[in-house]
């Protein structure tokens, strides 16, 4: 993570860019302070005190990964972040999208943000019971591993971090997630925001602070 480890080394605030869909934006929460992005900030805001830190939401429910590719010019890049957490995805399984068109849309996207030397963090789909019923949803997951190790990037797959705590026996899968059994609640958005925090503190070299989420390395992938 070179473009965020600079932001915090020199002292000028950090700018981090959410950019997702529904599970970004927050369906399922029960307020905008629960939404995940929110809650990573507090997160980076406690555990290093002495920067200035803005996690951006820019989730927009219901979209595919083509669609946040053409937001990127008008939202993303004036931000001038350092990183961007791209999470997506699901979108594009449940409405079978190409897998092949999918993967140049991810490539695309990760390009776009490298050239300008930001920083990227792949997020990948949720754990809920219709998945398993969803023809190709797997084939959707591979890819987001395979691109970020194509890229060399990191991914945090919230998948397998919330399959784990469900067959762990730690939650019923009906904790995690919201009324409609697909968007995650307060407690899976505050789980997520804690274990992102904890991936970025751990990338960056930093170990200020205890970390106060348990979540088996084996869970993040990438090279970083």
């Amino acid at each position: 993570m070179p473009a965020l480890e600079r932001a915090f080394k020199s002292g000028d605030p950090i700018r981090i860019a959410a950019l997702g869909s529904s599970s970004t934006q927050g369906a399922g929460a029960s307020s905008k302070e629960l939404r995940y992005p929110a809650r990573l900030e507090a997160e980076l805001r406690r555990r290093f005190g002495d920067s200035d830190i803005e996690v951006a939401n820019l989730g927009v429910g219901g979209e595919l990964a083509s669609d946040m590719l053409k937001r990127i010019d008008a939202q993303v890049l004036p931000l001038k972040p350092a990183l961007v957490i791209w999470q997506t995805g699901v979108n594009d399984a449940i409405r079978s999208v190409g897998i092949d068109e999918f993967r140049n849309n991810l490539q695309t996207g990760i390009r776009i943000f490298r050239k300008r030397h930001i920083d990227v963090v792949l997020l990948d789909h949720q754990y809920y019971p219709g998945a398993a019923k969803l023809p190709g949803f797997d084939d959707y997951l591979q890819a987001m591993h395979d691109m970020a190790r194509q890229e060399k990037i990191p991914l945090l797959s919230r998948y397998r971090i919330m399959e784990h705590l469900v067959s762990t026996g730690q939650y019923a899968i009906n904790d995690l997630l919201a009324g409609d059994r697909f968007h995650l609640n307060d407690v899976s958005y505050g789980c997520l925001g804690t274990a992102m925090a904890d991936a970025l503190e751990n990338s960056i070299q930093h170990h200020s602070a205890p970390t106060a989420a348990a979540v088996p390395a084996t869970l993040v992938k990438g090279s970083n």
